[in-house]
This record gives C-alpha cells, sequence and structure tokens, in this order.
C-alpha cells in the first residue's frame, strides 16, 4: 500500500529528528514550509504510483508550480501537517486521491504516528482501520466539536474566520485548530469531530478527506463561488448540516471569494 509505505517512511524520518537528527527546512513563502522529508517521501509516492498506474498525471504539493489540477490525476500531499513535524509534534499525516473527470473516486490518508489508516471509495463506503465507519449523529450543537483551519495565507479572509469561531462558540461549539485540514477531515467522517470549516487550502489537503466525510453520510459544501475540492470548505455530519449551512450563508452572504 502506497500511504502506508510514505507513511513508514515519515515515521522513520520523525522519529530520526526527535533522536537528535537534523532536516532541512525551507520557507517556500511567508509562514509556508517545505522539508527535505517532504520531498523525499512525495518522490517515493510518484515512484510507486508511476509503477501502480503508468501514465496517470499526478498532482502533489512540493511539484507544483500553478497549473491547473488535470481532470484524471492523483493527487498527492506527503507531509500534511509539516509544521507540526518541524516542532517534533506527532500530528501529520501522508493524504493521496485518485480522480476522474474531475471527482474523487478513491481516497486514502494514513497517520503514521498513530498507525490509523482512512480511506474511502467513491459509492462503496469509509472505511477507518478496517472496519465501515461514519460521521457522528451529535445534532446538540452545545455537545459539538468543530475543526477549524487558520492559514497564514488566507490571512486577508480572517474576518470571515473570526465570525465563523464567534458564532460556533456562541452556540457552545468546542472549537479545534490541530495543524493538519487532512486529518480533520477524517475525523469528521469516522465521528470524532461533528463538522468543519477551511479556507484557502489546496486539492491536495481536501480530495482524499471530502471524499471520506460523503462517504461516511456527511455534507460537503463549497465556500463563496468555490468548488469544495479547490480547498474552500465547510463539512458536517447529517444533523447538524442545517445549521452549518446557515450559519455559513450568514457570514458570507454573497460574498465573493475571488
Amino acid at each position: 500500500m502506497v500511504a502506508k509505505g510514505a507513511g513508514d517512511l515519515l515515521r522513520r524520518r520523525f522519529q530520526e529528528m526527535v533522536d537528535g537528527g537534523t532536516i532541512k527546512v525551507q520557507e517556500k513563502g511567508p509562514s509556508d514550509f517545505v522539508t527535505e522529508v517532504d520531498r523525499e517521501v512525495e518522490g517515493w509516492i510518484i515512484d510507486q504510483l508511476s509503477m501502480l498506474a503508468p501514465g496517470v498525471p499526478v498532482f502533489s504539493e512540493e511539484h507544483y508550480h500553478g497549473e491547473a489540477c488535470p481532470a484524471t490525476c492523483w493527487i498527492v500531499d506527503p507531509l500534511d501537517g509539516t509544521r507540526s513535524f518541524i516542532h517534533g509534534i506527532p500530528h501529520f499525516a501522508v493524504t493521496l486521491a485518485y480522480i476522474e473527470s474531475g471527482k474523487p473516486l478513491v481516497g486514502v490518508t494514513y497517520a503514521p504516528m498513530e498507525d490509523e489508516f482512512f480511506h474511502a471509495e467513491a459509492g462503496k463506503g469509509f472505511w477507518f482501520n478496517g472496519e465501515k465507519a461514519s460521521v457522528s449523529r451529535v445534532g446538540e450543537p452545545s455537545s459539538a466539536v468543530v475543526a477549524l483551519g487558520l492559514p497564514y495565507r488566507g490571512r486577508e479572509h480572517l474576518s470571515v474566520l473570526l465570525a465563523f469561531y464567534k458564532a460556533a462558540y456562541l452556540k457552545g461549539m468546542a472549537l479545534r485548530h490541530t495543524g493538519s485540514a487532512a486529518l480533520d477531515l477524517c475525523y469528521v467522517a469516522c465521528g470524532r469531530y461533528d463538522a468543519l470549516f477551511y479556507m484557502d487550502l489546496s486539492p491536495w489537503d481536501v480530495a482524499a478527506g471530502g471524499l471520506m466525510v460523503e462517504e461516511g453520510g456527511g455534507v460537503v459544501g463549497g465556500l463563496g463561488n468555490k468548488e469544495w475540492l479547490s480547498g474552500w470548505l465547510w463539512v458536517s455530519n447529517a444533523a447538524l448540516a442545517p445549521l452549518i449551512g446557515r450559519m455559513v450563508q450568514e457570514i458570507l452572504g454573497d460574498l465573493s471569494l475571488g
């Protein structure tokens, strides 16, 4: 399994680092980091996928240069949670998805430090560590746990993020910001979290997890005039979806997010 092999490599490199080893870190942009481990693992994944499915393009974070995502391709993030990895925080994952005609058909995310494996197939369901799983049934806002992303590159939309934070907080929802959108989506899919609100991510952050939420019985919606696969999205279990959808509409209104 490609994801598990990549996760095993991440685990080894992480352990070497916390045991005193050093890794090279580059700042791609303001508060946007990449390590030699990101690139090493991405290269390994691309090699494996080229043997598994020759001719299918790979759209991946560290090989991205502004091009459009192909309608049919593999979408790969070799290390979601790079900042946590750099700081020795064992909360990160490898995530990949296969899309065809613009629709995710397969999604896989593996958290190597917890040895947790999430995957989904369109029309067939969602599995967590080999067992069928689903979103939560929490319908009371004061009992809900909601993930919220605060990406630095989306800081021009900080007022929108804070408005959602305030609205959720005032309804009694518990807010979480963990640094891994891929795992946050998995957590909604398996019922650990009940909803999620993220802005200004990329397809490799959300393709696998969005499919998992849908296959786990949840709802995935885009923000503003954007499709959720672009990385602008809200997700929820079915019970809270009407409320979360209204909150999003009240906060965004007809705002275009570009």
